[in-house]
């Protein structure tokens, strides 16, 4: 297991090179650009609307091309078979988690055919495996070009962003001789995980904002400083201003954190002095976001929403563990920096183009664990024209 851990982590740690983070920002514009075009549909409704499908698609444009250099333009597309098989899949396939009938292998193989899943998982693998010939062909077409023009390996101006299907072809050429369906598996994990996260994030998140307009006003006032009234692009620079936003998030994580549970295994005995008890070594422990970030002793009041818990003289106030929405230490999340970068951009963009709204409240969220943690009655909303000003100079 821990091999395939590192094999894995090997195979994602190019895509997550924070040095190559202002590479991506064109590609997080512009997708964000089609999302707003698209929300155009929405406005002047009194009807709410679900946020998911609008994220939903527009992660996963946003996945495919930074991590695999594929222009998926799934927002484009009317209906999007690939992110609805996604949604099917992880509804379906999570049952198994609390249906313990359901953990022998040949039992769930004959719940799939029952339940349909076998044409979803063709529909699941169909894209997957178009990526990655199309994908295959760029590579060798530009292996060949570089030798053709003897492009030196190390000219910075000229060498193409390295993405995550270009790791698995090289290591391929290495002799780690993947199978196809083992390429096709790394590239469903890869967009599943990078496009599910960063969706149920920013619902949860601008359903935060909608439930709290006084906080909203306060995050659009924080983007009107830093990016004023024109449409210009935001850059990597920017976000580093978006402190206030930044909170916001991460509460946003604290309250709903993706993983609610995870498990470790103890490399050494572990002393939990509170009980005068030790953990030997090889222990499995679960941790549990879900419990650790609504402690009253960490967080006052928390099941409420108040971005404040992540200011900086709050977050000094307590250990570095109490908020574990990334995990933690050697395996915690290699995607989280990516995430908040590409969250910024999301919500900054969606706020300075429109307000939203809802007549839910905050108690009327239930939560549902499938893949990951998310509201079972959706992210419903409205949204109104932004008018490019601070809200404490409106009339």
């Amino acid at each position: 297991m821990l091999h395939k851990w590192r094999k894995h982590r090997r195979l994602i740690a190019p895509v997550f090179n924070a040095n190559l983070f202002d590479q991506f920002f064109p590609v997080f514009n512009e997708k964000n650009r089609i999302l707003i075009e698209n929300l155009k549909k929405e406005l002047g409704k009194t009807q709410p609307f679900d946020l998911l499908d609008y994220l939903m698609k527009t992660n996963l444009d946003i996945i495919c091309q930074t991590a695999m250099g594929y222009n998926l333009d799934t927002q484009l597309n009317k209906k999007s078979e690939f992110a609805e098989a996604i949604t099917k899949v992880c509804e379906l396939d999570s049952s198994r988690i609390y249906k313990p009938w359901l953990y022998p292998d040949i039992i769930f193989s004959f719940y799939r055919k029952l339940m349909g899943l076998q044409n979803v998982y063709k529909i699941l693998h169909k894209l997957p495996d178009q990526v990655i010939k199309e994908m295959k062909e760029t590579y060798s077409q530009r292996k060949m070009e570089n030798k053709n023009n003897a492009i030196d390996a190390n000219d910075g101006d000229n060498k193409p962003l390295k993405v995550f299907l270009d790791t698995l072809f090289e290591l391929n050429e290495a002799g780690e001789n993947f199978s196809d369906e083992e390429l096709r598996d790394e590239v469903v994990t890869m967009m599943l995980t990078g496009s599910e996260t960063s969706t149920i994030t920013g619902c949860f998140c601008l359903l935060m904002l909608a439930i709290h307009p006084k906080i909203q006003d306060k995050v659009y006032d924080e983007i009107f400083e830093v990016l004023g009234d024109g449409d210009q692009t935001i850059t990597i620079e920017d976000t580093t201003k978006l402190v206030y936003l930044e909170q916001c998030i991460r509460e946003t994580l604290r309250l709903y954190p993706l993983v609610p549970a995870f498990l470790r295994q103890l490399q050494d005995d572990v002393k939990i002095f509170s009980d005068d008890l030790t953990l030997p070594k090889g222990t499995i422990c679960i941790l549990a976001p879900l419990t650790t970030h609504h402690m009253p002793e960490l967080y006052p009041n928390p099941w409420s929403y108040n971005p404040d818990n992540f200011n900086v003289e709050n977050v000094n106030k307590r250990h570095k563990y109490s908020f574990i929405a990334f995990s933690g230490g050697p395996r915690g999340c290699i995607g989280s920096k990516y995430g908040m970068l590409s969250l910024k951009v999301l919500v900054s963009t969606f706020l300075r183009n429109y307000s939203v709204h809802t007549d839910i409240q905050l108690s009327d969220i239930k939560l549902k664990m499938d893949v990951v943690l998310r509201s079972s009655n959706g992210y419903p909303v409205t949204i109104q024209p932004r008018d490019r000003r601070p809200t404490y100079k409106k009339i």
